[in-house]
């Protein structure tokens, strides 16, 4: 097995993962991996939700300006999206673009995100960007969320969804996975009208410095492919969340 069709491989498997833990919207939603010969990226294809991509053969390969130049299916509209972050963040291996339900709902809040959990602090800070059109579909467009990203590894897009990336498909998956749960406790918490205590920059850099580590990464990984196997009981298949 070649050394890409084990990296697709493994990003198929993250896209089930991500379905499984709350990121699937229909057929909405797309990862991709920087092309080892600097072709441009292997994105998955459309038409299909993330939950429904088995293997290397649900990814193409699109460059710089958007054209598939190989792989079977259609590409997805927004790869601006990950051939601007690409361009921009030479230490970036994958890029996730999806519609968790929970981060969509606090994308159109302008209130930082509070620490209620431990997952909020996973993050340093989570960058905000709106813009006016409902996909990103253009190099500018695409180069907006960019630099709204800058070097962090998530960015909420208003009223719309979450863009996160990271140096592995393991740092992605935790990224994308962390991010909702801290939403999902931010939504909870302020239903319940609870303040939630706001701890010092300097204790908030130690915290996230302290979980936000390869080791945990591994660790969290391991975990979400142990339970990822248990659902499809040892045969790949499609996860409909």
């Amino acid at each position: 097995m070649s050394d890409l069709h084990a990296q697709l491989s493994e990003l198929a498997e993250a896209c089930r993962v991500l379905e499984m833990e709350g990121h699937g919207d229909m057929t909405l939603g797309h990862l991709s991996l920087r092309d080892p010969e600097g072709r441009g990226f292997w994105m998955k294809r459309n038409r299909i939700g993330l939950g429904e991509v088995l293997g290397p053969e649900d990814f193409v390969l699109v460059d710089w300006d958007g054209q598939k130049i190989a792989g079977s299916g259609g590409r997805h509209s927004e790869w601006p999206i990950h051939s601007e972050i690409f361009r921009s963040r030479t230490d970036v291996c994958v890029v996730a673009h999806t519609h968790p339900f929970h981060a969509c709902i606090v994308s159109a809040s302008t209130v930082p995100l509070s620490p209620f959990t431990l997952d909020s602090d996973y993050f340093e800070e989570i960058p905000r960007h709106q813009d006016q059109v409902a996909l990103i579909t253009t190099k500018a467009e695409g180069a907006a969320l960019a630099r709204a990203l800058a070097d962090a590894p998530a960015v909420l897009l208003a009223n719309h969804g979450v863009t996160f990336c990271g140096g592995s498909v393991a740092h992605t998956v935790c990224v994308g996975v962390f991010l909702e749960k801290a939403c999902k406790a931010e939504l909870v918490g302020r239903a319940a009208g609870f303040p939630a205590g706001m701890p010092d920059a300097a204790t908030r850099a130690r915290r996230h410095a302290q979980i936000m580590t390869p080791v945990h990464w591994d660790h969290s990984w391991s975990y979400f492919r142990r339970k990822l196997a248990a659902i499809e009981a040892g045969t790949p298949r499609p996860i409909f969340g």
